[in-house]
């Protein structure tokens, strides 16, 4: 019930075997490496649909549909870099066939605690066509992403301010457990006292340590937050659509940003300020507090910080040209139709569904791809 045959040099010692009803990959730890990404793709040239992430020398991948070959290769993480962003990690390496067995069981649920709750979460790359994750980094559920994408692929083969292409992008489906928690006095969350202030990050032209700041005058518009009085231009003067994207620094008060860097952030999305159709919600992740692989969501640390939100190991990547494959409308609007942006979102979870996978679920309702 199991196989596994070497297509290139064995770097890392990467083994399969079936168990149980699920794959064992395992491999050899490497000094000089603190974390490690295992892709399963297809066929030995296609891009990979899922990647399981972990700091130890092990993941078990339960998602897996009966009697089917995947390719596997891992790329490792080099220690100490200061993100999971590009520029920490070296090329994927060391491929191998492996074969799930005809005993599949279903894949474990992802359930959250009493005091903690699931959220699932979409991210495209930036600077990148690699997974970039989550850390100091913003994310979205897919309706709001999708909203924002419907602009981004007006022409897919350009390029982004992000350097990247729609056509090529990476979008990776996470599923993300956080601590339950009551944030006073939030400007950006709509009244949602579960999350912090909404923090804009990877904006400091460095993707490699990418950091987040207080909510700029941009993400403040598309949240119908009124920026005046706390953005300002370099005259002192409020900032406006002219000013807003290039000269245009707002200031948090530094109780929102301690706990902004305390707990996931977030902001509905609203792309126009005239506009009463919330597409959804985007969200910040502190890196300071995300969890390890070894800590439960709201550990206590040595130092006197609490871990507040954690990454599941499995995330599923599509690419930009599945989404345009699957129905991505990409007609050019004055404004954004609604009716598009959920056309758009649905592309979305009809690319993510086709992975040779189990069926995703990630909260306790069961937010099912189908």
């Amino acid at each position: 019930l199991s196989a596994m045959v070497p297509t290139a040099a064995a770097v890392f010692g990467l083994t399969c075997q079936w168990n149980k009803g699920a794959m064992n990959i395992s491999w050899t730890p490497q000094s000089s490496s603190d974390y490690y990404e295992v892709q399963l793709a297809v066929n030995a040239t296609a891009e990979p649909f899922v990647v399981h992430s972990t700091a130890g020398a092990n993941v078990v991948v339960d998602s897996l549909l009966p009697s089917r070959e995947y390719y596997v290769t891992m790329r490792t993480h080099a220690a100490s870099t200061p993100s999971l962003g590009p520029g920490t990690w070296g090329q994927p390496a060391g491929r191998v066939v492996c074969e799930s067995g005809a005993d599949v069981v279903p894949q474990k649920r992802k359930y959250a605690r009493a005091d903690t709750k699931l959220l699932e979460v979409m991210r495209e790359s930036e600077f990148t066509y690699d997974v970039d994750y989550l850390m100091n980094h913003n994310s979205g559920t897919i309706e709001a992403d999708a909203a924002f994408a419907s602009f981004g692929a007006i022409k897919p083969d350009e390029k982004t301010p992000w350097n990247t292409t729609f056509y090529n992008a990476t979008f990776t489906l996470y599923c993300v457990e956080m601590l339950n928690v009551d944030v006073p006095d939030t400007f950006s969350t709509g009244g949602n006292s579960s999350y912090s202030d909404y923090m804009s990050c990877n904006d400091n032209h460095n993707a490699t340590d990418p950091l987040c700041i207080c909510d700029n005058w941009i993400d403040r518009i598309l949240s119908k937050v009124n920026p005046d009085g706390n953005c300002h231009d370099s005259f002192g003067h409020n900032c406006t659509y002219l000013t807003g994207m290039k000269d245009c620094t707002c200031t948090c008060s530094q109780e929102n940003m301690d706990n902004s860097n305390k707990y996931i952030g977030m902001m509905p999305v609203y792309m126009d300020p005239e506009d009463e159709y919330c597409y959804g919600q985007w969200f910040s992740h502190p890196k300071p507090t995300e969890c390890d692989d070894d800590e439960e969501v709201g550990a206590a640390r040595a130092d006197g910080s609490v871990c507040t939100w954690k990454r599941h190991k499995e995330a599923r990547i599509v690419k930009g040209y599945q989404v345009l494959d699957n129905g991505f409308n990409t007609t050019h609007a004055r404004k954004l139709d609604p009716a598009r942006a959920m056309q758009n979102a649905e592309a979305f979870r009809k690319s993510f569904a086709q992975a040779p996978l189990q069926q995703w679920a990630c909260e306790d309702t069961a937010s099912i791809l189908v």
